[in-house]
């Protein structure tokens, strides 16, 4: 990686420097012209500057030896050209020298012919007395110019064939040079993917070639090192010991560093977790780009999926598309009735309650219609522009403060300038979802447990139920991911895992309260005395049930309420009152019942939040400072937040989460009452998870199989109306519980024990582990290359 390109440069700079010699040039600094032969520093002797003029036979000597030396008079018309059109004789001159040039063939002025060179000097030489060589030299003094100035003011004024050759020249030694820079670039783009294995094969010839000797690869650089000092100490007469040195020691603390990060992998990294997906990924997209068969195997799999798109995204095949601009506008008429006549039949979806999550509020016409007008009070709203907008950002801090206070987060006193009393001000920030927020989130963790440590190679420890949110996040920030196996520990992240995982480049934990897929509440409080003891961060990741739970856990608030409502829903202490949690993020746009797009990200201390955020002064536009990933974002999406939190108010959260955890909870107890199906998830919130039951063997040594394949369960229950998230690792699908699931929880049960009777009469056996559905749908991906299948599947989303 490095001799080959600096040998391609040194080699492009000597052709560079071949390329700036005049014709003729040989590799001792001579030039051979008209049988004569001069030295390089002869060539500068021949250009003389105007004020000091040579002889007739200097210049003759100049312009037989170098045909590319002006001729006097065409000096004097550089001179007149040159010259200040004010001065006394400047027009003057200028006239007679352009009258002489433009009788004269223009291809004269500059020539190598001797006879010709002869002419016009012969006619040059009369006029030279006439010239006020005062005046010349008055113009030395006004400018500093050379020949080169004198060459572009003659090429530009009568372009002469020798101008052009040169300007060619130019132009020419240009484009190769860009031919050869490009050449370059596209060589070491080409060998750079092959380096390490050339590396590691010349590695192998050089070992088994040598395997008698006893030094080391890195004694043979040492050696060479020394001998090269030698012979540099015999050219230059200079000792070099001192650089040596310092060369041997970087070499030294180079290798101790590469073995340190040896034995750093060889320790911590696992087979199952760091090194098989890699090479499975990278031996599958080697195979599909240089096996043909893979490849076509590859587009029939993607091509199926492209075929059953509209089936699969429910679009109509007999839909009006629009893929270019119209030429006249449509009227507002004619749009409204397109889009609200769809709307109004897709509304029906989830209106019905058999939709899992997606619509978390129920059908409440008073409460859309607030949405749409705050929505359209602030349609043009950017918080970009926070003078312009002030009520906006006002509101954005209000929705930070109360979800703060909603998770016990500590707060700023900020005292406010018409008031005596203290401001309490959360620390967060609003972003456009959950996943936005996670990935703030590790940013912050990242800056303030990472680069602030020194952590070249940060880590972070997380379960498998993790969202794959932590995925994309330690896929942009370079950040190893070290997972704990959940499915051993009820789905929970086992803190005596996590603690043996912790190495001295982890910076944070990632907690769920509770996890997307089985909907379990991790063990909070001793992770958090684990992230304590070690000194790292921990987040609480609480975008779907954060305002659920919430509004549960007040043990002194359900005192306080009627008999009937005193029940106990067992919430474990999740957020900042555990002392090492140091960030949450809860979503507004699920439970808190807002408009789709905003989600809240809180911090134990400004310090921790300063790390998400993007600050860079030395923009061209002035200076540039953003709270989150976007730049423009849509004010009115914060609006809708805080309008959704004032209006429902903490009675209307509590009696909103009451319902829905008492849905949930009737909702597993029906599904663990069926023999065939087994509840995943034990104290239920507002996710049910369910899979197949295992059926025992006699025979030990025979692998447990399930009663039944759970996604055909999922099938039969789609044919019902009922739109289930399915899960993988184990195969299993969940219902996320809303407002409009819990009235239908009966009816569910009802159809569930069909569709499961219905799928043993089948005789089909299921899947412990099997490939499930694409986040946010309901259908199954074909068997196959998973990845190529998701990048369709995208492709299909992103179809009109």
């Amino acid at each position: 990686s490095i001799v080959i390109p600096f040998v391609c440069r040194s080699l492009f700079d000597i052709n560079n420097e071949s390329d700036r010699r005049p014709s003729g040039t040989k590799s001792d600094g001579t030039t051979k012209v008209n049988n004569r032969t001069t030295k390089g520093d002869d060539w500068g002797k021949c250009i003389s500057t105007p004020g000091r003029e040579k002889s007739y036979s200097q210049q003759r000597s100049c312009q037989d030896t170098h045909p590319f030396v002006p001729s006097a008079s065409s000096r004097s018309f550089i001179s007149s050209m040159t010259r200040s059109p004010e001065s006394p004789r400047g027009k003057d001159e200028l006239q007679a020298v352009g009258e002489e040039h433009s009788s004269d063939d223009s291809t004269n002025l500059l020539t190598d012919s001797h006879s010709t060179a002869s002419s016009t000097e012969t006619e040059a030489i009369p006029a030279k007395p006439e010239l006020d060589m005062d005046d010349d030299h008055h113009h030395d003094d006004d400018r500093d110019h050379d020949d080169s100035s004198d060459d572009f003011s003659l090429q530009k004024a009568f372009p002469t064939k020798q101008g052009k050759m040169r300007a060619g020249s130019s132009k020419s030694r240009k484009q190769q040079q860009q031919h050869t820079s490009l050449s370059f670039v596209r060589l070491v783009r080409y060998v750079r993917p092959w380096m390490s294995p050339a590396i590691g094969v010349a590695y192998l010839t050089y070992r088994c070639s040598s395997w008698s000797r006893s030094q080391s690869l890195l004694q043979e650089a040492i050696g060479f090192l020394l001998y090269f000092r030698e012979w540099l100490e015999l050219q230059t007469n200079t000792s070099w010991q001192l650089p040596s040195l310092l060369l041997q020691d970087a070499m030294a603390l180079t290798a101790l560093a590469g073995l340190t990060r040896l034995v750093y992998i060889l320790y911590h990294y696992t087979w199952q977790h760091d090194y098989k997906p890699k090479l499975v990924t990278a031996a599958f997209e080697s195979a599909q780009r240089y096996v043909p068969a893979v490849q076509v195997k590859v587009d029939a799999q993607t091509g199926e999926m492209m075929e059953k798109g509209d089936e699969m995204l429910k679009k109509s095949p007999t839909r009006t598309r629009t893929f270019r601009l119209p030429w006249a506008g449509r009227s507002n008429d004619v749009v409204l009735q397109e889009l609200q006549g769809h709307a109004a039949q897709e509304d029906e979806n989830w209106n019905s309650g058999k939709v899992s999550g997606t619509v978390y509020h129920y059908q409440s016409k008073q409460h859309s219609d607030l949405m749409n007008q705050v929505f359209a009070s602030y349609t043009w709203c950017n918080p970009l522009h926070p003078g312009i907008w002030p009520k906006v950002g006002q509101c954005e801090g209000e929705v930070i403060s109360m979800t703060a206070h909603m998770m016990h987060a500590p707060t700023l006193s900020m005292t406010q300038q018409n008031k005596s009393q203290p401001a309490e001000v959360g620390i967060g920030c609003i972003t456009s979802g959950g996943t936005e927020s996670i990935l703030l989130a590790i940013r912050a963790h990242l800056h303030y447990y990472g680069t602030q440590r020194g952590i070249q190679y940060p880590e972070l420890i997380c379960g498998s139920t993790a969202h794959a949110a932590v995925d994309k996040a330690c896929d942009v920030y370079n950040i190893r991911k070290v997972v704990v196996d959940c499915n051993r520990a009820g789905y929970q992240l086992d803190p005596h895992e996590v603690r043996s995982k912790i190495t001295s480049n982890t910076i944070m934990i990632y907690s769920s309260a509770p996890c997307y897929p089985q909907g379990v509440v991790d063990p909070i409080s001793e992770l958090s005395r684990v992230a304590l003891e070690y000194d790292i961060g921990l987040h609480v990741d609480a975008c779907l049930g954060g305002f659920v739970m919430a509004f549960l856990e007040n043990q002194q608030r359900q005192h306080q309420l009627n008999e009937k409502d005193s029940e106990d829903f067992q919430v474990p202490v999740f957020d900042f009152r555990n002392p090492g949690v140091t960030s949450m993020s809860a979503d507004t746009h699920k439970y808190g019942y807002a408009s789709k797009g905003t989600s809240v990200v809180l911090y134990r201390h400004t310090e921790l939040r300063h790390g998400q955020y993007f600050c860079y002064p030395h923009w061209s536009g002035g200076m540039y400072t953003t709270p989150t990933f976007a730049g423009s974002r849509a004010g009115a999406l914060s609006a809708c937040a805080w309008a959704a939190m004032v209006s429902i108010g903490e009675e209307g959260y509590r009696e909103r989460a009451r319902v829905i955890v008492r849905a949930a909870r009737q909702l597993a107890k029906g599904v663990a009452a069926i023999p065939e199906l087994h509840v995943l998830t034990d104290q239920p919130f507002v996710v049910v998870c369910f899979g197949a039951a295992e059926l025992e063997k006699d025979d030990q040594k025979q692998q447990k199989q399930a009663s039944l394949d759970i996604y055909r369960v999922q099938d039969m229950m789609k044919e019902r109306g009922w739109a289930l998230n399915a899960m993988q690792n184990p195969a299993s699908v969940h219902m996320c519980v809303t407002l409009n699931v819990a009235p239908k929880i009966g009816e569910f049960l009802q159809d569930l024990k069909v569709a499961v009777k219905q799928a043993v009469q089948e005789g089909t056996l299921g899947r412990i582990k099997g490939t499930a559905g694409i986040y946010g749908t309901v259908g199954s991906v074909p068997a196959g290359a998973v990845i190529p299948t998701l990048r369709a599947f995208t492709d299909l989303t992103l179809a009109p």
